[in-house]
Order: C-alpha cells, then structure tokens, then sequence
C-alpha cells in the first residue's frame, strides 16, 4: 500500500491508550446491530460496541482476540485523523519488564495482514507489517529522557490498573536488575473502597463510581460517609504502597520520584494531601501521563527506523 503509518497503543487492563485518545478496554459483542451505534466496530461478522465494562485481567493479552479487537478502534482513529481508509502499519506495543518473556508472543499475536473492519460507519483495510514491543514504563521515560538526563538518580514508577511496575534510573539508564512488577494497581485499590463501604454503610458502589469519585468527578450523591471512606481508604492504600517499594528497596524520600501511568494522579493527588509521614519525597508526574507510554512507542519505532 502507498499509505503507511506508524502507531503506539498502550494495552492497559483498564484503558487502552494511543496519541488518539483512551478508551475503555471492554466492549459489548453482537451478532445484529445494537441500538446504539456510537464507537460501533464490525469485525469478522461481528458488532462490538467499544468501552464500558473492562474486561477480566489476562497476565497473558494473547489468549484470545479480546485485545486484537480493542486495537482496530485505535488504528481507525489514526487513519480517520490521516484522511485515510487504508495503509501498513508499523505497531508498537509494550509489556512490563517483569512480563517480557512475552515478547515473541505479543508481536505474532498482532502482525497480520488483510485486515478489514468498520468503525463508526466507515470502513478500513489495514495490514499490520510489522510490530516493535518495547518495556512499559521505560517507553514514556524515554520520550523526557533529556528533562531528565542531569539527574543522577531517580525512581520510576508506573500505576497500572492491575500492577505497579518500578525500575530505578541511574545516569539516564535503567537498572534492568532492578525492575519490579507489584499487585498494587489501581484495581486492587478500587475493591478495597468497595469493601469497606460495603462493610460501613451497607451500600453497594460500582467500580465505575469508584473510579470517577477518584478523579475528582461527581459519581456519588447524597451520603458524605461515603466519600470519606473513599478518601482514608486510598490514603491508607498509598502509605502501604509506598512501604511495600522501601521494602522492595526503592528509597524514595532522598531519590526523585517520576510517575507515570493512569494510576499516578490518583497517587499523586493523595501524596499532596501531606498524610504520608514522610515515607516519600519529590515527585513529579511524567507529562501526559497517562499516554506517555504510547507516545514512547511510536519515538523508540522511529528511532529503530533511522538507525537502519
């Protein structure tokens, strides 16, 4: 094909991300056309109404077509921008240090060609020729690797829905040996919330609510216990969270602490209200934090393209 693009998609548990935006990562599958036709995709005789509930966690992505279908939106967003219908892509992908023996794994699952799906009534062809997987968290650094560079040491520090993933940056390198992968994600925080207004009010929230309530947007109404209980549980979880990394080794009130991830608002939100004993110091948050991570593909994609 004469078009060809290039573009990084950040396949959370909870969103999937790209420099075209975030979206949910779950959909609703039907055989006939839903009622509601708004982010409608049409994959291999099939309807798939995009976002909504997420879909369960898979340490393993590959397992089944879950994470191939919640792509195709992303790269219809980039065609649609580009005034396309068609093109080879260049894909790249990402997996926690501590996930990548998958690697082989993950570029097999997503390289195919003849790929032919409509999105939002239009329809695309693409042929995904080749694909580029690269270590999450490191990806985002790289993109403000010369924001960076005069410091010596540093903590990197991902929050995910489902794990916390941390390397130590010395010198502008990353400390491969020292990458960490901990089940402190943002889920885990989220059904703690939900047990404990279970427990104290009788009340039953949605993960949903709870998410929203975190980001500062107005999901519940009319029972203030409630959004105390949201505000001393996730300080309570963000001090244990930070004594797991010290006992992991991450010194954090002496050393730079970075934080990507769609996690680190709701962490760094709760570090600013000053109730952390002083378990941790500076922090600063990776700019566009949350898409960081795909904007570092597609730079690292290019790079490898020049070098050639």
């Amino acid at each position: 094909m004469d078009n060809k693009i290039i573009i990084g998609v950040d396949h959370g548990n909870r969103f999937i991300k790209s420099s075209e935006g975030i979206y949910s990562s779950g959909y609703v599958e039907s055989s006939t056309v839903p009622v509601i036709t708004e982010n409608l995709l049409y994959y291999n005789g099939k309807y798939y109404s995009i976002g909504g509930k997420r879909v369960k966690y898979h340490y393993d992505k590959t397992i089944d077509e879950t994470f191939f279908i919640l792509t195709l939106p992303a790269l219809a967003m980039r065609l649609s921008k580009e005034g396309i219908t068609s093109a080879d892509v260049i894909l790249g992908v990402g997996l926690p240090l501590s996930h990548f023996q998958l690697k082989q794994k993950f570029i097999n699952y997503f390289k195919r060609d003849n790929i032919h799906f409509t999105y939002n009534q239009k329809k695309y062809q693409v042929n995904i020729k080749e694909v580029m997987c690269f270590p999450q968290a490191i990806s985002g650094y790289m993109l403000y690797f010369e924001k960076y560079r005069e410091i010596d040491y540093l903590n990197l520090l991902d929050f995910g829905q489902v794990t916390l993933d941390a390397v130590k940056i010395h010198q502008s390198k990353p400390i491969i040996g020292s990458a960490i992968s901990l089940n402190w994600g943002m889920l885990k925080l989220v059904k703690i919330i939900q047990e404990q207004i279970r427990k104290e009010t009788g009340i039953e929230i949605s993960e949903e609510q709870i998410e929203m309530t975190l980001q500062g947007k107005k999901a519940l109404f009319f029972d203030d216990r409630i959004n105390k209980i949201i505000e001393t549980t996730t300080i309570t979880f963000v001090n244990d969270m930070l004594d797991e990394l010290r006992e992991n080794g991450y010194e954090l009130q002496a050393t730079m602490n970075l934080l990507m991830g769609g996690g680190a608002c709701i962490v760094q939100k709760t570090i600013d209200l000053d109730k952390h004993q002083n378990r941790i110091g500076y922090t600063e948050m990776v700019p566009e934090s949350q898409i960081a991570n795909a904007l570092g593909y597609e730079r690292l994609i290019r790079e490898a393209l020049r070098r050639r």
